[in-house]
């Protein structure tokens, strides 16, 4: 069955294999900002996924299993190019590499994309990719230097939701923490490259009237629960675990910190400027693309206990460069990072044949 161009010229599927995360916030946030500008879309994803109900609102969803069988892999994906070809869309949209195995077949009826928001592994699976799409340079430069074609690979960054007036914010009683004392934020899975031991480490060298909220959760969170105890901060450490919405804790919080080794863009960034807080970071790929040293933040070199502890020592210290930080943040993040901004880039790359 052929597609008529002009229905599907706004008509997007999309496949997302993804659990729960920045990533998946993202593809949730960008499909809503999608349907507010008219455009009809689809979504395959796992079942059982936090925030199903949340992408049914303006999304028609179907939930599958994706199955690791190369031979049932086909049946499951000549079932999606079928829902996608009933459904009448001219593009399909792929997250992250796991989904490029399930994109239809390109052709004069349908393009695809595979949005990463990661570094590349290789494009053993990426057959049915027309074009990629990283949320920074880095990740882009990565996959053209390993042999992807530079016209067919585009770069188009996240936005964030402006956090509502009337938000609230988390309690910090609830988490023994004390009204008034400085709380750092992290967000994040427990996992090596996040350095949430960074963290720990640099807040043993602050005062005691600083404490640290952790959100996420992970294979490493027991061992930086020893850490802190090791450390002495186990009563300013406070792990809050895995957060469908960080809007009030960050809000509630003083200084995001993002300690990361490898980070292809850092969307804990965004989130924290959106939060008006002054954001102390490692110098990894992704901040140090989005933060401008002095300006829209501070950065240190990755792995440096004693840097990340100068800087929020120099805010602490400092509060109106702390002000200065966030009021340069907040003009950089309408600058480059608005909803509109942003879906124009999409819309223009899918439907303009801008790719």
């Amino acid at each position: 069955m052929a597609t008529d161009p002009v229905s599907a010229q706004r008509k997007l599927a999309h496949i997302h294999l993804g659990v729960d995360g920045g990533a998946e916030k993202f593809f949730v946030r960008l499909s809503r900002a999608l349907a507010k500008r008219g455009v009809e879309q689809i979504a395959f994803i796992r079942h059982d996924r936090t925030w199903r109900d949340e992408l049914a609102e303006h999304c028609d969803v179907r939930e599958l299993k994706f199955s690791r069988s190369h031979f049932k892999r086909h049946f499951v994906r000549w079932g999606i190019a079928r829902d996608i070809r009933h459904f009448g869309a001219g593009a399909t949209l792929g997250w992250m590499s796991p989904a490029s195995k399930w994109l239809p077949k390109p052709g004069p009826d349908m393009r695809t994309f595979l949005r990463l928001g990661d570094f590349p592994d290789g494009f053993h699976t990426y057959g049915n990719v027309q074009n990629l799409i990283g949320n920074t340079p880095e990740i882009i430069r990565q996959a053209v230097e390993a042999g992807w074609p530079q016209e067919r690979a585009h770069v188009i960054s996240n936005f964030v939701d402006p956090l509502p007036d009337t938000l609230a914010p988390a309690s910090r009683a609830q988490f023994d923490t004390p009204d008034d004392a400085t709380v750092l934020i992290a967000l994040g899975r427990f996992v090596e490259r996040k350095r949430f031991d960074l963290l720990i480490k640099a807040l043993a060298r602050l005062p005691e009237t600083v404490h640290a909220w952790l959100i996420g959760d992970g294979d490493l969170q027991e061992d930086m629960r020893r850490l802190a105890r090791d450390l002495g901060v186990e009563n300013r450490t406070h792990f809050l675990g895995w957060q469908r919405d960080p809007s009030p804790f960050l809000k509630a919080a003083d200084i995001l910190v993002c300690p990361t080794d490898d980070e292809p863009l850092g969307n804990v960034v965004l989130e924290g400027w959106n939060a008006g807080l002054p954001v102390v970071a490692t110098a990894s790929p992704g901040p140090s693309w989005l933060i401008e040293h002095g300006k829209t933040g501070l950065l240190s070199e990755c792995g440096d206990t004693d840097g990340l502890a100068r800087h929020l020592l120099q805010l602490l210290e400092n509060p109106a460069e702390a002000e200065r930080l966030v009021t340069a943040s907040a003009a950089r993040l309408n600058e480059g990072y608005s909803e509109d901004g942003i879906c124009a880039q999409y819309e223009t790359l899918i439907w303009n044949r801008g790719g």
